[in-house]
């Protein structure tokens, strides 16, 4: 059929130029393939570098996003941190009025006695109906006691002097506190905005990619434990796989017969035109290239940040509620940031159990990340992830408590201290 609508397209072409000498039709004939090959070659270039664009494009896109929640996360450790010097402080400045309070209240009692004694020392003693030998005693006694009076108002001065300054430094980690918060909230902000331009850039191929994702997410949400759902979403990606590599060759056999009519045709007009102008014979030129290009696997990374910022709160192997913990409970701040702590892909990105919102990010090599305990998912499944790119947040306080994030990674289903992941870098 391609080669009936060449050939149509040639008479066309030669019945509207009129009567031309007698190599004329196949001279028209190359040069009209020749346009033909060229406009082909001249697509397959504008979408090659469309495609490296986009890649490209998504690249320093990702790149923006795991820069902006290494940023969020840093403000939000800032903020922990001026919390801690806030509580801290202020407690300080507690104990320091606490301090000066009962200092006063020591001295108040005496304070009469101290202010006529300190007015008229002689004359207070001599006004006593004591011997002359308990005179004598009392004015030692009263040196003693002035000196211990003038101690006691020294501290109470000191007591003061703290309290004052404990104040002053409170309300100066107060103001770095509201600073840090400010901060913590401009750089989620960036984030939100960097993952909006992210949904908003989606390709197709993207969000076929997703689509394939997503049912995999829909059959390991059937299982009945997270090694059964990790088993479920593997057979899922490489059933998805081999779709994939059957598309991929389809699409190269196609590629591959087109260049190749492509270059019959070439050959054929060229041969015509050397027979009407008695040319000697030129060797074909090559075939355009049709290397398929399969989609690139996730990049690795040096860096395998923590998930969250936060203090650990129980380790793997630890008692925890139905035996030993095989994971990690980090405590963050209501609210914080939490990005993948590998390079990889969502496999799984939806409710699960009574583990809520659930997120499971296969690292590749056997590896899955299990990440639970968030309030919001910012990763879909099928989606490409970079180290430290975020992937949602956690929720707020409840009763007391500040949220938590239960980290767990397996190795071919079976969970690995992830303390070790962090450690070597995986």
């Amino acid at each position: 059929m391609r080669g009936l609508g060449f050939i149509l397209a040639l008479m066309v072409g030669l019945l509207a130029a009129g009567p031309v000498p007698a190599q004329a039709p196949s001279a028209a004939r190359l040069r009209g393939a020749e346009r033909t090959e060229a406009a082909r070659a001249r697509e397959a270039a504008q979408a090659a570098a469309e495609a490296e664009a986009a890649a490209a494009r998504e690249r320093r896109l990702a790149e923006a996003r795991v820069a902006a929640a290494a940023a969020a996360q840093a403000a939000e450790s800032e903020e922990q941190a001026a919390q801690s010097l806030a509580e801290e402080a202020a407690r300080a400045a507690q104990d320091a009025v606490r301090e000066a309070r009962a200092r006063e209240a020591v001295l108040t009692p005496l304070l009469p006695m101290l202010r006529r004694l300190a007015l008229l020392p002689e004359a207070s003693l001599l006004a006593a109906p004591s011997a002359p030998d308990e005179t004598l005693r009392g004015l030692i006694a009263l040196r003693a006691l002035t000196r211990e009076a003038q101690a006691a108002a020294a501290a109470a001065r000191a007591a003061d002097a703290a309290a004052a300054r404990e104040a002053r430094e409170a309300l100066g980690a107060a103001e770095a506190l509201a600073k840090a918060r400010t901060a913590a909230r401009a750089a989620a902000a960036t984030v939100d905005a960097a993952l909006a331009e992210a949904r908003a850039n989606r390709t197709e191929a993207e969000a076929a990619e997703e689509a394939a994702a997503r049912r995999a997410t829909e059959a390991a949400a059937h299982a009945t434990d997270l090694r059964e759902a990790i088993a479920r979403l593997e057979q899922e990606q490489a059933e998805a796989r081999a779709r994939q590599a059957e598309a991929n060759r389809r699409a190269h056999a196609e590629r591959e017969a087109a260049a190749r009519e492509a270059a019959e045709a070439r050959a054929h007009a060229r041969a015509e035109a050397r027979r009407a102008a008695r040319q000697p014979e030129a060797p074909p030129a090559p075939a355009a290239s049709a290397i398929a290009r399969g989609e690139p696997a996730p990049r690795g990374s040096s860096s395998h940040p923590l998930p969250v910022a936060g203090r650990l709160l129980r380790g793997f192997g630890d008692a925890a509620p139905g035996g030993a913990s095989r994971g990690l409970t980090l405590a963050a701040s209501p609210g914080a940031r939490v990005v993948s702590p590998c390079a990889g892909r969502t496999a799984f990105a939806a409710p699960f159990r009574s583990y809520g919102l659930l997120l499971i990010v296969d690292c590749g090599r056997g590896y899955h990340f299990v990440l639970a305990g968030l309030d919001r998912l910012d990763a879909e499944p099928g989606k490409r992830l970079l180290a430290g790119e975020p992937v949602g947040v956690l929720g707020r306080a409840e009763q007391g408590a500040g949220p938590t994030l239960y980290v767990e990674l397996r190795r071919n289903g079976e969970p690995v201290d992830p303390a070790t992941w962090f450690a070597r870098g995986g």
